[in-house]
């Protein structure tokens, strides 16, 4: 069972930047404790305290910057969005853009979508359904006041949403500096939304 809550501050940044880089640069299958120990300044016997295995180590650091990442920024209830449906999710996406230019978020999609991390219950698989659960909650209010299409059913208005979302934070996180795709990732979605799920003007 991984305990980071015992690190220094100091520590824990040296730990979640090395973790960060070696899963990233390597990817999960290659990725080496022995080099992540070493750049993160700790001794073997000091890192296995706190961890016991790469599954626990990589759970643990997306763990830490969910964290972080939510000290900065927190979801909006869904019945946010009951009075000014589309110019509330502009203003949320504009949010979530600034967001990304923080380190934390950075880090974070640098190792999100790695392929490869398995566990059940891992860090990663909780927090995707939880957003897709919320995704869901403001698309039933979206939906009762008439600003979202009702002619398909919530559940798959909500796969599809999800999946269009993520797609999107993918394909700006996948290669290269995110920032270079911060136009595409700032405009796409809401575009892509309102072609899918807008109620048709008369």
């Amino acid at each position: 069972m991984t305990d980071t809550s015992r690190l220094s501050t100091e520590r824990r940044d040296a730990l979640t930047a090395a973790t960060v880089a070696e899963f990233a640069r390597a990817g999960y299958e290659g990725a080496s404790l022995n080099r992540i120990i070493r750049d993160a300044g700790m001794s073997k016997s000091s890192f296995y305290h706190f961890v016991g295995s790469k599954d626990e180590l990589f759970d643990a650091v997306v763990r830490m910057l969910i964290a972080d990442v939510a000290a900065q920024w927190t979801l909006p209830a869904p019945e946010e969005f009951a009075a000014s449906f589309w110019q509330r999710v502009d203003a949320l996406l504009s949010e979530f853009g600034a967001l990304s230019a923080t380190a934390e978020l950075q880090h974070l999609g640098r190792i999100f979508y790695l392929p490869g991390a398995t566990g059940d219950g891992a860090a990663r698989t909780e927090f995707l359904d939880a957003v897709h659960g919320w995704v869901r909650s403001v698309l039933q209010v979206g939906r009762d006041n008439g600003h979202v299409r009702d002619d398909l059913p919530l559940d798959l208005q909500a796969d599809v949403t999800f999946a269009v979302l993520r797609a999107i934070d993918e394909w700006v996180l996948a290669e290269g500096d995110p920032s270079e795709r911060a136009g595409v990732a700032a405009s796409a979605p809401g575009l892509v939304l309102r072609r899918l799920l807008a109620v048709a003007e008369s």
